[in-house]
């Protein structure tokens, strides 16, 4: 008899059904398959967290250790960053070592995906951690979202366009 070993992440399940971006889901694939480090860009509301949520659920095969969520949107201090980073992941406190140091010693072996989401009110943190975490974790992989770009070397970028309104859904119904 197979065991079912559960998938690793923290990924929320979607309680809705996602529809009208399967196109952008697989660029996005495609791009994380190709570069470490993809960012999703566009305004607020477009629907970038959406959509990355979307693309890392589906490529949870390629991460066998795991597709990681680590939501920004609370964190005002950019201090924090590598610190609310390992938390999502649940990277055990090792005591006084920078958080940084817990989180790439815990990454530099493992194949997983880590999903860094309202990046843009910390963008120089997130890029000093996406930098760190690349530069030292070989297998580690990172979708971001944010209105605008970390700019960081090697950083694939996707621009999330809005959903396009079918003539149907925009016509007064008689």
């Amino acid at each position: 008899m197979a065991t079912v070993i559960p998938a690793a992440g923290n990924l929320p399940t979607a309680l809705t059904s996602f529809v009208g971006r399967r196109r952008e889901v697989g660029e996005i694939r495609r791009l994380v398959g190709v570069g470490r480090l993809v960012t999703l860009t566009g305004a607020g509301g477009v629907g970038k967290t959406r959509v990355a949520l979307a693309a890392a659920a589906a490529s949870r095969k390629a991460f066998p250790d795991g597709v990681w969520l680590v939501d920004l949107a609370a964190v005002r201090d950019p201090s924090a960053v590598a610190a609310a980073t390992a938390g999502a992941l649940r990277v055990p406190d090792r005591g006084a070592r920078p958080a940084l140091d817990q989180l790439t010693d815990h990454l530099a072996r493992h194949r997983a995906l880590i999903v860094l989401d309202n990046c843009e009110h910390l963008i120089d943190a997130s890029a000093a951690l996406a930098m760190a975490l690349l530069s030292a974790c070989p297998e580690l992989r990172i979708l971001a979202t944010s209105r605008q770009t970390l700019g960081v070397t090697g950083e694939h970028v996707f621009v999330v366009p809005p959903l396009s309104i079918p003539d149907e859904a925009a016509m007064p119904r008689s």
